[in-house]
């Protein structure tokens, strides 16, 4: 993902939080309170709900920022690479590769998050592989009659892990907790 640096100012205004809205292209950390975020996500549901089961955003980049590498930069990019849903919702990969708009949201929203939580443009180019990967655990988690194609397919991309079923407030204390282990440093300075 190119991240974006021209976006258009003021960027979209979106409500967040308990009402208020925000500027999606230049909000503050005071703007996304953690525990608001960990909560939105995992009231998103990975692959626009459809499936037998349901893995949250939340618990998604959860599990995603232990699967990175022991890299600090690229466990919080898994962590927060998700927060545009907040305020696209959960669009499923082949809808925004045809979306520009979408990505363009995207990007924009990327880059601010980045710079606000410190997180460099390539450390979210560097979790793609593994964002991919996860999803094919996760099909395989979510859907009991997949296509023999797609479930082979699935089968030899994996990641292998073993995904356990959760609530939402579980997801989004998970989630809120490993925000705070992540970047406990730039919180007590």
């Amino acid at each position: 993902m190119m991240l974006q640096t021209s976006c258009p100012t003021p960027g979209p205004s979106v409500y967040f939080g308990s009402g208020r809205r925000i500027d999606a292209y230049n909000f503050e950390a005071h703007d996304l309170p953690v525990p608001l975020i960990g909560r939105g996500l995992s009231r998103l549901a990975r692959f626009g709900g459809a499936g037998d089961r349901e893995i949250s955003v939340a618990q998604h980049s959860y599990l995603l920022s232990f699967l990175v590498g022991p890299c600090q930069h690229q466990q919080r990019a898994a962590l927060i690479h998700d927060v545009p849903e907040l305020f696209t919702g959960e669009v499923p990969r082949p809808f925004k590769v045809l979306c520009e708009g979408i990505r363009q949201v995207d990007a924009c929203c990327m880059g601010r998050l980045g710079h606000v939580f410190g997180v460099p443009a390539w450390a979210f180019d560097a979790i793609k592989p593994f964002d991919s990967r996860i999803s094919y655990d996760e099909r395989l988690f979510m859907f009991d009659h997949m296509e023999p194609a797609d479930c082979e397919i699935a089968e030899e991309n994996k990641l292998g892990i073993h995904i356990v079923p959760v609530t939402r407030e579980v997801a989004a204390t998970s989630w809120t907790r490993r925000f705070h282990r992540l970047f406990r440093e730039e919180q007590t300075q």
